[in-house]
């Protein structure tokens, strides 16, 4: 029997609705969602592919566990390991990762969790986008901005954002972009390209022609940041000059993450995971943005779906639920909460996430 659920891609951090096609409870497509006001039915290819990552070969579908290498195991040998592992040391020789992937209910309950444990070394890797709560331009100041500047390759990493920016030059808006390539996709759709070799540059450097155009019609939308000062700078220009800022991150979350959890750049990442004994991994690889941290780190606990590299150094491995094999909500780069439901269950023995965190906790005899 054929099913189309509405659900969010889990592509970027724009908060595109799609559906996915279910035949006896596996995915097996995507289905554009018209209404949505976001993506207004259309999907970029990572959206239309989304569903994909539910079939990949490295599938983790047991708990596993390091003697010598990763080998099966099951539930109740890795979560008394766990336990026993973190009640072994104090607070302050834990470290808990999460990710810009996990849903607002998994942070929220990883926080519960380290508060408990009196664990002060947690967060998630924003990729040098700090935390911020001020309020963003929406998709339509975007839309009928008459003046956008572009930081990063948007068109090419957050298609849906970039039909915005499209729209908006179609109705006579002027286009700048800038980025370190001398050749982007948002460059060549773009009215001008600046090839710079330093974002905090540019910024200290802004050209004349540039603050010219920047007014309460204008809209500056950043994709990629070299260090978390540079968000700081480009609030105050906006402030300035009564335009609008649109910071666009990579995960699906990670303006939800943010509201709960610290966000970390590559510095904070590295510091964190230098100071502990133990680190709990949820839904992340950091060993891919700093492997020369781990080096000292005694117990590695990580919960994935895929295998990656971290997985491949960890102690245990506990098999976790994609988006689509559970609940929940994300908070989009705009500051707007979706949720989405369970559509097909989880592979293997996998379980979502919030369920771990809860058994290592009862583990622990912790409640929250």
């Amino acid at each position: 029997m054929m099913k189309v659920t509405h659900t969010i891609c889990p592509s970027c951090s724009v908060g595109c609705g799609i559906n996915l096609i279910t035949k006896n409870q596996e995915v097996v497509g995507t289905y554009p969602y018209k209404r949505h006001p976001v993506n207004e039915g259309k999907n970029c290819l990572r959206g239309r592919e989304c569903f994909e990552f539910l079939g990949e070969e490295t599938r983790i579908r047991t708990p596993l566990i390091k003697k010598g290498n990763l080998v099966d195991s099951d539930w109740e040998e890795v979560l008394n390991m766990a336990a026993r592992k973190i009640n072994s040391l104090k607070g302050e020789d834990i470290g808990i990762l999460a990710s810009g992937n996990c849903t607002n209910e998994e942070c929220k309950n990883l926080k519960k969790f380290a508060d408990a444990l009196n664990v002060e070394n947690i967060g998630y890797y924003n990729h040098n986008f700090p935390k911020f709560d001020f309020k963003t331009g929406t998709l339509e100041d975007l839309e009928n901005s008459q003046f956008i500047l572009v930081i990063g390759d948007v068109l090419k990493d957050n298609p849906l954002m970039g039909r915005r920016i499209i729209l908006a030059r179609e109705n006579g808006a002027i286009i700048i972009a800038t980025d370190y390539p001398e050749k982007t996709t948002t460059g060549i759709n773009a009215n001008k390209y600046i090839q710079i070799t330093s974002i905090r540059e540019f910024l200290d450097k802004l050209d004349s022609e540039i603050q010219s155009k920047l007014d309460e019609r204008s809209t500056i939308v950043v994709g990629k940041l070299d260090h978390k000062k540079e968000l700081n700078k480009l609030y105050q220009i906006v402030s300035k000059s009564n335009s609008k800022l649109i910071p666009v991150m990579g995960d699906c979350n990670s303006r939800g993450a943010m509201n709960i959890l610290p966000a970390l750049d590559t510095d904070d990442l590295k510091a964190l995971i230098e100071s502990v004994k133990l680190l709990y991994v949820v839904g992340d690889d950091p060993v891919s943005y700093t492997e020369e941290s781990f080096k000292n780190l005694d117990f590695l606990i990580t919960q994935a779906t895929t295998i990656n590299n971290t997985t491949l150094l960890s102690d245990i491995v506990l098999p976790g639920a994609f988006w689509a094999e559970k609940g929940g909500s994300f908070t989009n780069n705009t500051d707007n909460t979706q949720k989405f439901p369970q559509i097909v269950p989880a592979a293997g023995e996998a379980l979502d996430d919030v369920t771990i965190i809860q058994k290592i906790a009862e583990k622990l005899n912790i409640t929250f």
